[in-house]
């Protein structure tokens, strides 16, 4: 088979690659090695009527190219509902509502105001696209986020809280992640108050009507053929003019250019002939997937708003230490999705189902009344354990990468090109990430192949 450009993966990035490519009137094939499009967007039906999402599910206000796309494709939109109030249990205290946990705790809440103030002030120093350029790139480089996070000296309440939020955006532990990783990456989201934010300006904002997956199905279908599944790429080789891809099952397509549209790990385990530079292979090397699952308590009906609740919980206890309200727009039926990211998706992934279900349902009994004993479904999903996924949301670097490898995250390697959401400078780990590096890539192939 032959094309102009060949597509590995067709996962977002992927697939609004293909596009562009072929908007620019050059010829794409895809080739992803799942039995399905999306990557990590993935909308799973457990009942007639009744959805999950397993991965990507929200926007932003800010995130304009996906609610472009959204509405180019006839895919309506509706708000995050976030009416009531958040309840808490920190540090061996009882489940507080929010305003009473507010009054117990305003001290310290203005601590951690303060130190998102800080984190805005210190990620706004931070090229984005050159971030081994900031000026104490060294300095924060060298030390972990927890490190920082223990020079705080925040109160205990505060250090708490912003840890679970950290956590919850990069998903892993704050002592795998750099200083300058976690800055890089407010900075590419807006800074840190943005970025933390449920409400208006944050990434939590807007869902999708019938579910995230209809926008890569969407995709694909606009590329028909054109998208191969079941097909792992196994080798790319290059030369001065082309590029020959093999897959697993025998298929070689040849073409002018390639855009691996993969995370890095999963872009490290393909073979490349000749081998890719060593500072880029050493860069992949030491950009792991995070670890995230999600699970959903399905019920007749969203109980816990007659109560004054949003349904969202904030939790050092767990297993989940953040939820959300995830049910429809109609209220038809009530959904709540637990978080469990991090150190709580290691342990918690790995226990057998039925506890890990007893134990978040316990959890969520703490948090919203007796009523939460009774789910009518249960489902989770965890990562890690997915063979093209292999993690979410994305990937992280830890101490001393961006200083001395992450100059080779986006540039061509000849007729190579990167795009996945971990490549992007605009929301890195983010369905708007994925359609920021995915323009890019498109536009690199497009500049050169006119060339």
């Amino acid at each position: 088979m032959s094309a102009d450009v060949i597509v590995v993966g067709a996962g977002l990035s992927g697939l609004y690659a293909a596009r562009e490519v072929l908007r620019a009137g050059l010829e794409p094939l895809v080739l992803e090695a799942d039995d399905r499009v999306g990557g990590r967007i993935l909308t799973q039906q457990v009942a007639p009527g009744i959805d999950v999402e397993i991965g990507a599910q929200w926007i932003g206000d800010t995130h304009h190219r996906m609610r472009a796309l959204a509405a180019e494709l006839g895919i309506g939109t509706f708000a995050q509902f976030e009416e009531g109030e958040a309840t808490y249990e920190l540090l061996g205290s009882p489940v507080l509502r929010e305003n009473e946990f507010h009054a117990a705790h305003r001290h310290e809440l203005a601590a951690l105001d303060q130190a998102l103030e800080r984190l805005d002030e210190l990620s706004g120093q931070v090229p984005l696209e050159a971030p081994w350029d900031a000026e104490r790139a060294a300095e924060w480089d060298a030390v972990t986020a927890a490190r920082w996070l223990d020079s705080q000296q925040l109160p205990p309440v505060a250090e708490r809280l912003l840890e679970i939020c950290t956590v919850g955006i990069l998903a892993v532990p704050m002592a795998e992640v750099s200083l300058l990783d976690m800055l890089y990456n407010l900075q590419t989201c807006g800074v840190g108050a943005q970025l933390f934010a449920e409400s208006e300006g944050g990434a939590q904002t807007t869902r999708f009507d019938g579910g995230t997956s209809r926008i890569p199905q969407a995709l694909a279908e606009s590329l028909g053929d054109r998208v191969l599944l079941g097909q792992p790429v196994m080798l790319i080789e290059r030369d001065e003019t082309s590029v020959t891809v093999h897959c697993r099952g025998g298929l070689v397509a040849r073409g002018q250019h390639v855009i691996v549209a993969l995370s890095p790990t999963l872009a490290s385990r393909i073979m490349y002939d000749p081998p890719l530079p060593g500072v880029r292979d050493q860069l992949t090397q030491r950009m792991p997937q995070a670890s995230a699952m999600k699970a959903f308590l399905t019920y007749d009906e969203p109980f816990w708003r007659a109560d004054g609740l949003s349904g969202q919980l904030i939790s050092d206890i767990g297993p989940s230490r953040m939820s959300n309200d995830t049910s429809p727009a109609d209220a038809s039926y009530g959904q709540v999705l637990m978080f469990l990211e991090g150190e709580q998706a290691r342990t918690f992934g790995r226990w057998p189902e039925a506890e890990r279900r007893e134990a978040l349902i316990a959890e969520a009994v703490r948090h919203f009344g007796p009523r939460a004993a009774s789910p009518t479904h249960y489902v989770d999903g965890e990562w890690s354990d997915r063979p093209w996924t292999r993690g979410c949301y994305n990937a992280n670097m830890g101490p001393g990468v961006w200083t001395n490898f992450g100059r080779a995250l986006t540039p061509p390697v000849g007729p190579i090109h990167w795009a996945s959401t971990e490549t992007a400078t605009r929301w890195s780990g983010y369905m708007e990430g994925a359609l920021d590096a995915a323009i890019r890539a498109a536009g690199e192939v497009a500049t050169q192949l006119r060339r």
